[in-house]
């Protein structure tokens, strides 16, 4: 070969490598602006699922302090439960333009604020009829009307919508609660999470409380009343089981007897056994003599030394006292008793001394009352009711679903992502 030919061929040569450099470089640099572009979408993408995940959480935040809200007295801030004296009462205008002020969140003042100064906002109504879920009662009435909607209907007229109301009367499956007719109205909380520019919103139906505590009278009892000495006084009736007669000194009067007793193992709402797991306090007496395995309350029954708090504490007014006698002693308060809330016994109780109880007594044994006794709510027993002093008892709607409200746990029917 020639050395002419030779120079030629690597003349040739460099110019094959300058180019495949080139393209090599290009190559890499497409690869680069392209592992660059992906990194960042990747990055943003990832924010975005952060922004929304922090929303999300926002939103049920929000929700949590809705709950929360719903067990929290007027005088303590502005909770989400209505007022009989609040404008459009249980009806679809109630809470138009938050007039009531019931909504909640960031931007909002005083005890409108959130709690913890994030920023979600939740906005409150009545769940109306109208809902997708299918939650209606039986009937076409303007105002709910407990009593006439005796099984779950199978459609809603929804003209107009009413509101939905805490019940199985009211579509709601028998499990969710033993609950007959619809006391309590069911809330439709709307709560939006908000980080950075993204938004998230959930929905949640809630019931203001899991409990019903509506006596409908002053005392109601599934046996009789006898009234034997002293001075009472009934505001808002009482009534007794079948065949009982009315005894002529209660002054309040007597509505009809009942046709068939009410079932006082589910009447609240919930099981008993599920209700001891929540109570505030738990007392026993199992046997006789109280001396039972765990029993606290001592032989001679009296709850004044046992009980610890007979009102609650902090925010909540009320206190749930659950006493365990059944199958053992008659368990009595014999001295000055200021309480408030929902006490349950499980047997037998008297009561004498000096007492004031605001919200329910539930005994599932005989009543035996005695002393000065005034007790504002209602009174509801299984066995015989007997009293004998300076009694005086008041049916009080608003005071027993309060008390409901405050001492047990909201019940949610509904939960979604909008």
């Amino acid at each position: 070969m020639k050395i002419k030919d030779l120079k030629d061929g690597i003349r040739e040569d460099k110019g094959f490598i300058l180019i495949l450099a080139l393209v090599t470089m290009l190559a890499m640099t497409l690869i680069g602006l392209s592992v660059v572009m992906n990194m960042t979408t990747d990055m943003q993408l990832a924010r975005n699922d952060r922004e929304a995940k922090l929303a999300f959480q926002l939103a049920e935040a929000g929700l949590r302090e809705a709950s929360a809200r719903l067990h929290l007295t007027s005088t303590k801030a502005k909770y989400i439960g209505e007022k009989s004296t609040d404008a459009g009462y249980r009806t679809t205008a109630w809470n138009a333009n938050n007039s009531l002020g019931r909504n909640f969140g960031s931007g909002m003042a005083g005890a409108a604020a959130s709690v913890d100064n994030l920023n979600y906002t939740v906005t409150i109504n009545y769940l109306t009829e109208d809902n997708p879920e299918g939650f209606c009662d039986s009937n076409n009435v303007a105002n709910n009307d407990a009593g006439n909607a005796s099984v779950p209907p199978a459609a809603c007229a929804k003209n107009p919508p009413e509101i939905v109301m805490y019940g199985q009367d009211f579509n709601l499956n028998s499990a969710v609660s033993y609950i007959k007719y619809g006391t309590l109205p069911v809330y439709k909380l709307t709560s939006t999470g908000t980080s950075n520019g993204t938004s998230r919103t959930v929905v949640a139906y809630l019931g203001e409380s899991n409990l019903n505590t509506d006596t409908t009278f002053a005392i109601n009892t599934n046996s009789c009343i006898g009234v034997s000495g002293g001075s009472n006084t009934i505001t808002g009736s009482v009534q007794q089981g079948a065949g009982c007669a009315c005894d002529p000194q209660l002054n309040g009067g007597c509505s009809p007897n009942k046709t068939a007793p009410i079932d006082m193992q589910t009447y609240l709402g919930d099981s008993l056994a599920n209700i001891q797991t929540y109570a505030d306090q738990v007392h026993s007496c199992t046997t006789a003599t109280c001396n039972g395995a765990g029993n606290d309350i001592p032989a001679s029954g009296q709850l004044d030394g046992v009980v610890t708090n007979w009102k609650g504490t902090g925010p909540q007014e009320g206190v749930l006292l659950y006493i365990n006698n059944s199958g053992g002693k008659e368990v009595s308060i014999t001295g000055n008793v200021d309480g408030e809330g929902i006490l349950i016994v499980t047997g037998d109780l008297k009561i004498s001394g000096t007492v004031k109880w605001e919200g329910l007594i539930y005994v599932l044994g005989t009543l035996t009352v005695s002393g000065s006794v005034n007790i504002e709510g209602g009174i509801m027993a299984n066995q015989a009711v007997t009293l004998n002093g300076s009694v005086t008892a008041k049916y009080e709607l608003d005071e027993l679903q309060e008390m409901a409200r405050q001492t047990s746990s909201s019940a949610t029917m509904v939960w979604k992502r909008l």
